[in-house]
C-alpha cells in the first residue's frame, strides 16, 4: 500500500513541478515575442504571441492543441521558441514533422536564428527517407568495373564528399542514384557485415536518432512510420522518451496516415512473386507447378478483367465531360474466389515444406511466404461482399499489366488516434495554415477525420493573418456564366472570355489553377489564340520547380497548374499578381470520398464542402505571401455569385481571408491600378 500511495506523491510532485515550470516558461515566451523581438527589429505579430502562448497553456493543461495559424503569422517561431525554452529545462527529445522537404529544410533554417537570438544550441537531426543519402557501399560496387566508362566521372565527384543528392553541384542521372543510395536499410545487417558504417551518414544518423535529447525533423511520413513502430514494439526510429510532437501542415495528417496503410498490388508483382515460388522450392515438383500455373492463368483473367473496368469507366467519363483519378472497383470478378483458394494452397505448401527443411531459412523463403500471405489476405479482402477496406484502381498504361489496384482500411480515423492520440506519454501540437473549414465549428472535419480526442486538446482560436488583405487583394467573382458541371462547354468558352479580360488588367501575371487536367488543357489550347503572353503549363516529367523558375524568368507570364500547385508553392513579388480559380474546388467523386459521405450526415455540407473550401483557401493562399504582395484573387465559377442560391455560399465566403470582393470587373481594373501606382 505504501508504495502505491508513495508512487502516487512522486507522481504529482512531478506534474506540479512541471506546471510551476511552464508558468515560468510562460513567462520567457511572453518577454521574446513582446520584447526580444521588437528589441531585434522583427515586426510585431500579435497572432505569433498569441499562439506560443496557448501551446504554453496546453503544455500546463496536459492537452493536446490543434491552432490553425493564417499565412504570415510566422508559426514556426510560435510553436519553436516554446520548445526551446522548455527543452533548456527538461532535456528530452522534440518530434517536428512537416509535409515537405522542402519545409523540413526552412524549419532547419528558423531553428538556426532561433538558436542564435536564444544563445542555446540543442542538437538538431534532419531526417528523410533512405533513398535521399548515398550508400558508400552500393557507391563502391556499382562504379568497381565503370573505370573506364563516361559514368566514372559521377564517382569522382560523389566520391569527393557529401551524402545526399542536394550536396553535389552537377545532376545525378536518376538511374545512376537508384543504384548508388541507401535501400532496404536494416541496422543490423549494415552493423554487422557493412565496412563502411563508420563513414556512413545515414548510419550514423540513424543511430544518433536513437540516442539524442534534441529535436528531431522529419516529414509526417516517417514520423507515421514511427509511431507504428512504437505501437507494434518494434523499435522506434526515434528516441522514445519524447513528450511532445509537433506536427505542421497538419492539413495533410489524414492521407499520410491513409497512405502508410494502403498496399498496392500489380499484375507484374504478382507474377515475380510466383516466379521466385518456382525458384525457391524445385523440390516440391509438379503439385506445386500446377498450383502456380494455375495461379498465373487467374491473375491474368483478373487483371484483364479490371483493366475493363477501367476503360469502361473511361468511355462512361468521357460522354459526361468527367475525369477519372481513382476507379472503382466492381468486385464480382470472375475466378477471384479460386485464386484466393489456390494462394492459399501455396503458402501451406511453403510452410508445410519449410517447416520440414531449415535450411529453407537461408533461402529467404519465410520473407516470400509473408509476401504469399500478404497478398493471400488482400485478395481475400477484395473477394468479401462486405469488407473493411476501401479499394480502388489506377493505370499507368492502356493494358492489364499497368493496372495497379489499392486497398486501404476504411478506419483511418481510429488508426489515427490510435497512433497519435492514446499515448498519455506525450502531446501533439497541430497546426497549419488550412485546418478550418468554416462555420461556428470550424475545425470539425479535422476531428471527424482524425477522432482527435476534444476532452484532451485545446482548439484554439483561429490565428488571423497580419497581411493587410482588404487593402492589398480583392476577390473578383463570375456571375452571368454557365454551370461548370452541368453545361461544362459553355462554361469552358465563358470562362476563357473571363480569363482574356482579366489578363488584360494585370498584363499577364497569373497563375490559373484548375481542379482538372482537361479542362486546363483545353483552356490553354483557347488561351494561346487570344493572348499574347507567354502561356506555360505544367507538364509530366518536369519538376515543379523547373516550371516555377520559367514561370519567374517572364514577368508576363502565365501559368496553368493543377494538383501539387494548390499549396506548397510560394512566388513573392509582381510575378504572380493575379490569381484565378477556374470552379470551385470540389473532390471528384471517388471511393474514399464516396466512403466518407455514405458515413456522413449529410454528404454534401459534411464532406464535399469542407474539402472544397480548405482546398480553395490553399489556392488563394498563393497569391499573398509577405506583406507587400497585392493582387487580384478571381474565381470563375456562378456557384458564389449573387444569384446564386446554394446551400454553402455564405460558409465559404465566411471562409476566406479576403473579405474585399466585387462581381463588377471595372471594379478590379480600378483597384489594381490603386496598388501599382
Amino acid at each position: 500500500m505504501y508504495s502505491i500511495w508513495s508512487s502516487d506523491r512522486v507522481k504529482n510532485t512531478y506534474e506540479q513541478k512541471k506546471k510551476e515550470m511552464l508558468k515560468v516558461i510562460g513567462n520567457q515566451v511572453d518577454s521574446f515575442f513582446i520584447d526580444k523581438m521588437k528589441e531585434l527589429g522583427f515586426e510585431e505579430r500579435s497572432g505569433q504571441w498569441e499562439m506560443g502562448l496557448d501551446i504554453v497553456q496546453a503544455m500546463i493543461d496536459n492537452k493536446h492543441i490543434l491552432v490553425e495559424a493564417g499565412v504570415g503569422i510566422g508559426k514556426t517561431y510560435a510553436y519553436v521558441v516554446p520548445m526551446m525554452f522548455y527543452h533548456k529545462q527538461n532535456r528530452k527529445p522534440i518530434i517536428i514533422a512537416t509535409s515537405t522537404i522542402a519545409l523540413q529544410e526552412q524549419l532547419a533554417n528558423d531553428i538556426k536564428i532561433i538558436e542564435e537570438i536564444l544563445n542555446y544550441y540543442p542538437e538538431v537531426l534532419s531526417i528523410k527517407g533512405q533513398n535521399h543519402f548515398l550508400c558508400l557501399n552500393r557507391l563502391e560496387e556499382y562504379f568497381s568495373e565503370k573505370r573506364n566508362t563516361k559514368e566514372y566521372k559521377y564517382y569522382e565527384t560523389i566520391n569527393g564528399g557529401g551524402h545526399e543528392k542536394s550536396d553535389w553541384d552537377i545532376e545525378i542521372p536518376e538511374k545512376i542514384w537508384n543504384k548508388i543510395n541507401v535501400f532496404a536499410f536494416n541496422p543490423i545487417m549494415c552493423r554487422q557485415r557493412c565496412s563502411y558504417k563508420e563513414n556512413c551518414f545515414y548510419y550514423q544518423l540513424r543511430m544518433n536518432l536513437r540516442e539524442t535529447d534534441g529535436f528531431v525533423l522529419c516529414n509526417q511520413d516517417l514520423l507515421v512510420l514511427n509511431m507504428k513502430k512504437r505501437k507494434n514494439a518494434n523499435n522506434e526510429m526515434f528516441a522514445a522518451n519524447y513528450e511532445y510532437i509537433i506536427i505542421d501542415e497538419v492539413h495533410n495528417l489524414e492521407s499520410r496516415v491513409r497512405n502508410s496503410f494502403t498496399i498496392s498490388v500489380t499484375c507484374s508483382e504478382c507474377k515475380r512473386m510466383m516466379d521466385d515460388v518456382i525458384k525457391n522450392n524445385r523440390r516440391m515438383g509438379s503439385v506445386l507447378d500446377e498450383k502456380v500455373n494455375h495461379y498465373l492463368l487467374l491473375i491474368d483473367k483478373i487483371f484483364g478483367n479490371l483493366l475493363f473496368q477501367i476503360k469502361r469507366q473511361d468511355r462512361i467519363a468521357s460522354n459526361k465531360d468527367k475525369e477519372i483519378e481513382k476507379y472503382y472497383v466492381d468486385r464480382n470478378i470472375p475466378g477471384l474466389d479460386v485464386l484466393v483458394k489456390e494462394l492459399y494452397d501455396i503458402s501451406e505448401m511453403i510452410s508445410l515444406d519449410f517447416g520440414i527443411e531449415d535450411t529453407y531459412k537461408n533461402r529467404g523463403d519465410d520473407e516470400l511466404l509473408e509476401k504469399i500471405e500478404d497478398q493471400y489476405s488482400f485478395f481475400k479482402s477484395l473477394s468479401k461482399n462486405i469488407s473493411e477496406d476501401i479499394f480502388w484502381m489506377n493505370a499507368n498504361t492502356k493494358s492489364k499489366e499497368g493496372v495497379i489496384i489499392h486497398k486501404c482500411p476504411k478506419n483511418v480515423n481510429e488508426l489515427t488516434e490510435n497512433l497519435l492520440f492514446s499515448d498519455n506519454a506525450f502531446n501533439v501540437i497541430m497546426t497549419s495554415a488550412t485546418i478550418s473549414n468554416g462555420g461556428q465549428n470550424q475545425y470539425d472535419y479535422f476531428i471527424s477525420n482524425t477522432n482527435l480526442p476534444i476532452n484532451k486538446t485545446v482548439l484554439a482560436d483561429v490565428k488571423e493573418s497580419p497581411f493587410d488583405y482588404d487593402n492589398h487583394a480583392i476577390i473578383y467573382y463570375t456571375e452571368d456564366i454557365p454551370h461548370p458541371s452541368k453545361e461544362r462547354e459553355d462554361f469552358i468558352e465563358k470562362g476563357v472570355e473571363e480569363i482574356v479580360n482579366i489578363l488584360k488588367i494585370t498584363e499577364g501575371k497569373a497563375l490559373i489553377l484548375f481542379t482538372a487536367k482537361r479542362d486546363m488543357l483545353e483552356v490553354y489550347n483557347k488561351l494561346c489564340e487570344k493572348v499574347s503572353y507567354k502561356i506555360l503549363m505544367q507538364k509530366i516529367g518536369l519538376s515543379q520547380s523547373d516550371v516555377i523558375k520559367e514561370f519567374k524568368k517572364d514577368i508576363n507570364s502565365v501559368l496553368l497548374a493543377t494538383g501539387s500547385y494548390w499549396e506548397g508553392i510560394s512566388i513573392e513579388g509582381k510575378t504572380l499578381s493575379n490569381l484565378i480559380i477556374f470552379r470551385l474546388p470540389f473532390p471528384v467523386p471517388e471511393p474514399i470520398i464516396d466512403y466518407k459521405k455514405k458515413i456522413s450526415k449529410d454528404g454534401l455540407m459534411d464532406v464535399l464542402v469542407p474539402e472544397m473550401i480548405i482546398k480553395l483557401k490553399q489556392g488563394i493562399g498563393r497569391l499573398i505571401r509577405n506583406k507587400n504582395d497585392s493582387g487580384i484573387v478571381s474565381i470563375i465559377d456562378p456557384r458564389l455569385g449573387e444569384k446564386s442560391t446554394v446551400s454553402y455560399k455564405q460558409l465559404t465566403w465566411e471562409a476566406l481571408p479576403i473579405k474585399n470582393k466585387t462581381n463588377d470587373i471595372n471594379k478590379v481594373k480600378l483597384f489594381y491600378e490603386k496598388i501599382i501606382n
